[in-house]
């Protein structure tokens, strides 16, 4: 694989998946904030309409308890009372409807029905059993007709009120059962006991209303009903709707589209069977699909006091639709944006690869021997400095050559021409190696650097030929993956002090503070170079004027170990620590390129640890290694890799 296919791959895993990763996110997130709106909205609907239906039915009952407790009502059904048994009056006593009081209760409750006429069907007057005493009789909703308030010749046939209302001590309403009356809609009955005013603590008679339910159902999901109606159905899909079902019979008491009203769940609205059933169990949320495959999400509860539940439903699928829409298009764009980069990417990349391989090729002719060949490179970047150098190089060796006497010239040109070959080689083997590492580590950030510092270290040392070249830069090898395993730390210790400490004795006074076991979970070999270049390194600070080293390890904390190594070397300054002591390329020694401490902390760093360090000028140094005594029992890995550690 090239150098350009592995950094289509490198970008495509590292930047475009991510990328787009993000865009999916970012529209699912936003998908997800949206349903959590709507779920809401649904949830709040939902309680707005079923706490307005509760005030509706409770001010109903509150207007006819006080209607029970009036003084027409209650010399009605006092004079009803004394009149002789089976209906039977006495002579000269005019019948109910025709005496004073009976004008009155008429007058009264046709005054009564004509404010609430909307919500009523029925209003009746019964005696203790159960007899219709007064009934007026409901007219349908946009009738002129004035009611009249009937008191002769009344049966008690379809008057469904609640009997346990004789046993009521005090005013108080009693709420029937749901009865559906074809067109009229759902009734639902209420009953309040009407007290004669004589002492008696047992009714003298009942109030009986039959209430309209849909009105006070499109009362209350007013807004909403209005929002659905008034167009085609077909034409206009809502989005929101109300739904309050029976819990008896699973009819359909009110929807906010009139057309499913007063039928069975499961003949109009089938795809809502599963949320019907969970009405009935108590309340909740969950959601369901329409035939036309729009998603709604539905609240829901009992209503207090009734067997009914209602229902509120948002359309999510048309309050997403903007959403889903951007984040299409966001996904799309940011697929775009990457396959943009991508080709911008290897078009540099196959400029720059062409370029250092035609650098490569004239090093080696000139290494080889031909001192003629000059590299044509043009433009302002480090290749092209690189190839300036060359042919300045090549230029005066041809004028030296030419100046060389007769009689010194084979000798000079091959003294020229062994050095040279020495330093172009080794410029050479220096370029190969960085490009071979550019196909291999190009999608690292440090190795770019490094490899730009690379180049402009090779220019100014082709300058200088007559200097031999510094010591090569140890690549940064074995990056791969290894498990990390349980390890005994201390036969590791002892045998870094073994190979490197104590053959120096006595010159150096070695104290090792070991225990008897240090168990921690990492890879073994990379902390081994670790300790070992924390070793070499306290041995070199101390120098050839001896001193002492000291080695200590042990638990810190209950999930920690520690490892510490100290010399009385020359120690280092404040800045030095902070800005130059863990920088790759950055040292003190007269040889190294200063990566061992760098590459130290980041395999530290790598096994979840850290590498602590205290230094005083004049007193010495103190390095000490923190590690996670059990970093992966938990299945935990991390994603980065270690590096090899060089000792020098």
């Amino acid at each position: 694989m090239n150098l350009r296919a592995k950094l289509l791959l490198v970008f495509v895993a590292l930047a475009l998946v991510p990328l787009v990763a993000l865009s999916v996110f970012n529209c699912w997130s936003a998908l997800r904030a949206v349903e959590g709106l709507v779920r809401e909205a649904a949830q709040d609907r939902e309680a707005r309409t079923t706490q307005r239906l509760e005030m509706l039915l409770d001010g109903q009952e509150d207007r006819l308890i006080i209607l029970a407790g009036s003084d027409s009502l209650r010399d009605f059904v006092r004079d009803a009372r004394s009149a002789a048994p089976g209906g039977a009056r006495a002579q000269g006593q005019a019948p109910p409807g025709e005496s004073e009081v009976g004008r009155a209760v008429r007058s009264h409750l046709g005054f009564f029905y004509r404010n609430n006429r909307m919500y009523y069907q029925t209003i009746a007057i019964l005696n203790p059993s159960g007899q219709v005493l007064c009934r007026l009789p409901g007219v349908a909703r946009g009738e002129g007709d004035e009611p009249n308030c009937q008191t002769e010749e009344i049966g008690s046939d379809g008057v469904r009120y609640d009997e346990g209302v004789w046993r009521l001590t005090e005013r108080k309403a009693l709420r029937s059962a749901l009865s559906h009356e074809g067109t009229e809609g759902t009734i639902l009955g209420t009953t309040v006991p009407i007290f004669d005013g004589a002492g008696s603590a047992t009714p003298a008679g009942a109030l009986f209303v039959e209430i309209r339910l849909n009105e006070i159902l499109e009362d209350a999901a007013r807004s909403d009903a209005r929002a659905a109606r008034g167009g085609d159905e077909a034409a206009q899909v809502p989005k929101h709707v109300v739904v309050a079902l029976d819990n008896d019979s699973g009819s359909i008491v009110y929807h906010t589209t009139e057309g499913y009203m007063h039928r069975p769940v499961s003949e109009a609205l089938p795809y809502f069977e599963s949320v019907a059933a969970k009405m009935r169990a108590g309340s909740g949320t969950d959601s369901y699909h329409t035939p036309e495959g729009d998603l709604w999400l539905a609240s829901y509860r009992r209503v207090r006091g009734l067997n009914l539940s209602l229902a509120a439903a948002e359309n999510y699928t048309a309050a997403s639709a903007g959403v889903r829409r951007a984040g299409f298009l966001g996904i799309g764009l940011a697929a775009l944006a990457g396959l943009a980069a991508v080709t911008l990417l290897l078009l540099i990349v196959r400029r720059t690869t062409s370029r250092i391989e035609q650098v490569s090729r004239a090093a080696s002719a000139i290494a080889g021997g031909d001192l003629d060949q000059r590299i044509e490179i043009h433009g302002h970047d480090e290749t092209s400095r690189l190839a300036e150098s060359f042919n300045l190089m090549s230029d005066r060796l041809r004028e030296q050559i030419r100046r060389e006497s007769e009689s010194k010239q084979f000798e000079s040109f091959m003294r020229l021409s062994a050095m040279l070959t020495h330093d172009l080689k080794n410029a050479i083997t220096g370029l190969s190696m960085l490009v071979s590492n550019m196909e291999k580590r190009f999608d690292r950030q440090e190795f770019r650097a490094d490899a730009i510092t690379s180049l402009r270290d090779a220019t100014e040392k082709l300058k200088r030929i007559v200097s031999r070249l510094s010591e090569p830069m140890r690549s940064l090898s074995g990056e791969y993956r290894r498990d990390a395993r349980p390890t005994d730390l201390v036969p590791i210790i002892r045998r870094v002090l073994a190979e490197h400490a104590e053959p120096s004795r006595p010159l150096y006074e070695i104290d090792a503070r070991l225990p008897e076991k240090l168990v921690a979970t990492v890879e073994a070999a990379r902390v081994e170079n670790v300790i070992e270049n924390l070793v070499i390194n306290a041995l070199e600070a101390m120098g050839a004027a001896g001193g002492r080293l000291t080695v200590e390890a042990g638990e810190e904390g209950e999930r920690q170990i520690f490892i510490a190594v100290s010399d009385t070397g020359v120690g280092m300054n404040e800045e030095f620590l902070k800005t130059r002591l863990f920088r790759p390329f950055s040292t003190t020694k007269t040889r190294g390129v200063g990566l061992g401490l760098f590459t130290c902390k980041e395999i530290v760093e790598t096994h979840g640890g850290r590498l602590e360090v205290e230094s005083e000028l004049g007193v010495g140094t103190r390095f000490r290694i923190v590690l996670p005594s059990s970093l992966f029992k938990s299945g935990e890995r991390h994603g980065r890799t270690t590096k090899g550690v060089s000792a020098a």
